[in-house]
């Protein structure tokens, strides 16, 4: 049920804006939490990943092809939001011992799901390699593909 709360919250904040807009205001909701000291320092932390991310996502997609198509930055956008609200769904809900295998499994997704294939890997598994946070994913992540595979695995299980 809770999982199910999360991911509305995250659609009808999408569902608001124009479809060339999701990125955008994904990144402004991001930044927006981001900033706000009167949220935990955890929820601080998982908005900064989401922007760091799209912020890469948006530089990357540029670079590689200066024409490429909002749509699939604001498709990329919208499973990001969707594969942090499952985790962080998930990380509440489980136990000490699960915790830790939720956390592997999500990380080993996004690790299995690059999107530009980067070879900076100091800069791409910055978040992994910091103990910090619990946002343990690569910002080379495809996150439509990582979406769609660990909905796919939470269904097995």
């Amino acid at each position: 049920m809770r999982r199910f709360l999360l991911f509305s919250i995250a659609l009808m904040a999408f569902i608001s804006v124009s479809a060339q807009d999701a990125y955008n205001e994904a990144i402004r909701m991001a930044r927006a939490v981001a900033d706000d000291t009167s949220r935990t320092l955890e929820e601080r932390k998982v908005a900064t990943f989401k922007k760091d991310a799209l912020y890469y996502l948006g530089y990357q997609s540029y670079k590689l092809a200066p024409d490429s198509s909002a749509a699939m930055l604001d498709h990329q956008a919208l499973a990001l939001f969707q594969y942090i609200n499952l985790y962080t769904g998930r990380l509440a809900m489980a136990g000490k011992k699960e915790r830790a295998e939720i956390i592997e499994l999500f990380k080993n997704i996004s690790l299995a799901h690059p999107k530009f294939k980067d070879k900076n890997k100091e800069y791409v598994l910055a978040y992994i390699t910091n103990e910090g946070y619990i946002t343990k994913f690569s910002l080379d992540t495809d996150w439509v593909a990582a979406y769609n595979d660990i909905k796919r695995r939470m269904t097995q299980r």
